[in-house]
């Protein structure tokens, strides 16, 4: 029954590093993926991801990576992100041993994932929540979070999950003893597993079913379950579960007395724990090479193994394996005869013990205590401690401790001369020793039942298979009659198909005649279009562009006829002015007709790049600002931040020049224009505020509606009326919105929105 005990002890701290570990070269590609040019959502997504592959091995990064993550869900209020935050959060907590905090943030991981209706992710924390009740043997807790996540897991056909569930399930089944129920829970596992080949997940259930025969007694079906288990691991480089199966077979070869081969196997798994980095599976095979070691008659190199062990448990915090370090040591001490350190280190252990409440624990110190008693002569000492030792025994039901306590209890009678009293104990330890002998018979019972329902489970499992490939022959069969109906009906719809397109035939004949018709009318009509704009563009260069173009060679004529000619007083000032006026108004009626018969013809090219909106509106303010001077405006621009925009930079600059330049035309000396520029919820909004003559509504509506309305500004400037119309066709190809408020006699603002990407 000690055996048995301090395997169950074992397999439970082996269960706790049953999660998965990655290669490093997967850690290093997160790493370069996180610093990488992606959205922050999948930057993350990254982040918790290898929060969660570092676990307790680093958990300085880890939790690192994790608050790096929290602050980017928190600013895009990505509530299933802060679920994600909590549910990894808690998973290391919990492979660190901090179960209080991990329930806590488990709890608030579900909370979050039912906020964002995130049923996968909230089951999936049922089920790890499940996991730390089972660490702190919370049996019947656990066991209700499996069961919640299986049925849904169930329900959706999650064969992960599924197994997962059934696996853990196991466990409890078997820390209550339930032995053929955890190995048939086991086994239904597997074959879900098998049914979509997930190699880890199946090598973990054989590690599990190891651990489960080594505390049925039965060694050589768990040897054979954890060289299952060491196969599948190292043909996929499951670097993780080739160290448990190798440290679990170890265990049963020092069981039965193969201390060199024991030897042998702890070493690998030592090596791979190393390589991995793992603190927690290093310092179990640091703990069990010792007290292999001591076993071996060797004690002096198994307590050197136990001390790293254990100081490796006492930085990782790990109360209860400490305790049982303190344990190992004092064994090994009485070993070589040092019985005091062995004293000390068991009343170190003992309130440590009595604090995570382990009978099994107390058990064997109060026993150790008593054995050192005995051999150091302390007789009455050694009966309070054996006393002790197995009234806790008793309460638990501890067979091979209560037939151990005896025996003690036996030897110190003889010493004592007292031989009534030791044929009484031996008789009491004789007892229990026949108890152990029924109990191993019940336990093999168990596993012939075991065998018999995978038996029968296998051939359920033969039996569907069986009943599937029928399922499909009867299938294929159905679908020979369909095609066979389908052929037929499809003969007589050609047949059909035929005697349609014969009489459709002559239909269509009419119909392109028709279409030819229709054709020729477009092309008239788009012919009547074309001579529309030709004629308007007649106009234009026949009255605005010839008249301007007639001031011009008038000034220069002017300037040409006085120059040299000192006594003839003229402002030329003035008349340069006038003449870049002109020609200004020149460019911009040329270039207007561009883009406006471009836009006629539907031949305006769109071009985004990324522009500097800053830098155009201060083109725009530097070409127009001698036509201000003139008319004695102010410009005042209302720009606060440097903006960028992927847009077409001839069309906005034409946007914005004509809207300044309508501006300047309709506003009255002395008045004050002013030029905003700003960005916000990825658009940006310019805009230009006159206090000129303005229009009424009926005139914006036009304005709107048709593009534009032709009328002179305040210094008699003429105007060709296609201006608005290119920003207002300008603004729809950019998907923008132009907006005017206008009052008469008060001034106008034109607006003009457009979405912008970065």
């Amino acid at each position: 029954m000690l055996l048995l005990r301090t395997l169950f002890i074992l397999s439970l701290a082996l269960f706790s590093t049953l999660l998965p570990a990655r290669d490093q070269l997967k850690r290093d590609s997160l790493k370069a993926q996180i610093e990488g040019d992606i959205a922050d959502s999948t930057r993350s997504r990254l982040l918790f991801d290898l929060a969660e592959e570092l676990g307790a091995s680093d958990t300085l990064l880890a939790f690192s990576s994790l608050e790096r993550g929290k602050e980017i869900v928190e600013s895009l209020n990505d509530v299933q992100g802060l679920g994600r935050y909590y549910k990894v959060l808690g998973k290391i907590e919990t492979r660190c041993g901090y179960y209080d905090q991990a329930i806590l943030h488990y709890d608030r991981a579900l909370a979050y994932f039912s906020e964002a209706d995130d049923q996968l992710s909230y089951f999936e924390t049922i089920k790890e929540k499940g996991n730390v009740h089972l660490f702190t043997a919370e049996f019947p807790q656990a066991m209700n979070h499996y069961e919640l996540a299986l049925d849904y897991y169930r329900k959706n056909n999650n064969v992960i999950g599924i197994s997962r569930c059934l696996n853990n399930m196991g466990i409890i089944h078997k820390n209550r003893g339930e032995y053929v129920e955890a190995l048939s829970v086991y086994q239904e596992s597997v074959v879900y597993l098998d049914s979509v080949r997930d190699a880890y997940d199946i090598s973990q259930a054989y590690i599990n079913m190891g651990n489960l025969f080594v505390l049925m007694g039965s060694y050589e079906r768990g040897l054979e379950y954890y060289d299952k288990a060491l196969e599948i691991s190292e043909r996929n480089n499951y670097q993780h579960n080739i160290s448990l199966s190798l440290s679990n077979s170890g265990v049963i070869q020092n069981k039965i007395g193969n201390y060199d081969e024991a030897l042998n196997l702890y070493q690998r798994s030592l090596r791979v724990s190393r390589s991995l980095n793992d603190p927690v599976q290093t310092s179990n095979c640091l703990i069990n090479i010792g007290t292999n070691y001591a076993e071996m008659g060797e004690p002096e190199k198994g307590l050197d193994y136990v001390q790293q062990g254990m100081e490796m448990k006492i930085e990782l915090g790990d109360e209860r394996t400490i305790s049982n370090c303190y344990i190992h040591l004092a064994d090994i001490y009485s070993k070589l005869e040092e019985h005091e350190k062995a004293i000390e280190l068991l009343n170190r252990a003992i309130p440590i013990k009595e604090e995570l409440d382990e009978p099994d624990g107390l058990i064997r110190c109060y026993l150790g205590l008593g054995s050192i008693a005995y051999h150091q002569e302390r007789y009455r000492e050694a009966v309070r401690m054996a006393n002790m030792g197995l009234e806790i025994a008793r309460e638990i039901s501890a067979i091979e401790y209560i037939a151990e306590g005896y025996l003690i209890k036996k030897e110190i009678a003889v010493k004592q001369g007292d031989f009534r009293s030791a044929y009484q104990f031996e008789t009491q330890h004789s007892l229990y020793m026949d108890s152990l002998m029924d109990e191993a018979i019940a336990k093999a019972s168990m596993e012939i039942e075991f065998r018999t329902r995978s038996k029968v489970l296998q051939q359920e499992n033969e039996n569907l298979k069986i009943q599937s490939n029928l399922d499909q022959l009867l299938v294929r069969k159905k679908t020979s009659v369909f095609y066979s109906i389908l052929g037929i009906a499809a003969a007589l719809l050609l047949g059909l198909i035929l005697v349609l397109y014969y009489m459709r035939r002559h239909r269509n004949t009419s119909l392109k005649l028709e279409e030819k018709n229709l054709v020729i009318t477009k092309q008239n009509l788009k012919l009547d279009q074309v001579n529309k704009t030709k004629d308007r563009m007649m106009s234009i260069i026949a009255h605005d562009l010839r008249g301007t173009i007639g001031n011009q060679l008038t000034a220069v004529e002017v300037l040409y006829r006085i120059e040299g000619d000192d006594k003839v007083e003229i402002d030329r000032k003035r008349l340069l002015g006038n003449l870049k006026n002109s020609a200004s108004y020149s460019l911009e009626l040329l270039e207007n007709l561009l883009h406006w018969s471009r836009l006629e013809e539907g031949a305006s090219n769109y071009h985004p790049e990324e522009v500097k909106l800053n830098t155009l509106v201060s083109n725009c303010l530097s070409l127009y600002s001698e036509s201000a001077k003139n008319k004695e405006l102010v410009f005042e621009k209302d720009i606060k931040e440097v903006i960028t925009c992927n847009s077409d930079k001839i069309m906005m600059e034409t946007i914005y020049r004509n809207l300044i330049s309508n501006a300047i035309k309709f506003s009255n000396p002395g008045g004050t224009i002013t030029i905003g520029l700003s960005k916000l919820d990825g658009k940006t909004r310019f805009w230009v505020t006159d206090q000129g003559i303005g229009m009424s509504e009926e005139e914006s509506r036009k304005v709107i509606q048709n593009g534009g309305i032709t009328r002179r500004g305040t210094a008699n400037e003429k105007g060709a009326g296609m201006g608005l119309a290119l920003v207002q066709e300008f603004t729809k190809i950019h998907n923008g919105e132009l907006i005017i408020t206008s009052e008469t006699n008060k001034g106008s603002t034109f607006e003009v929105i457009i979405p912008c990407l970065n």
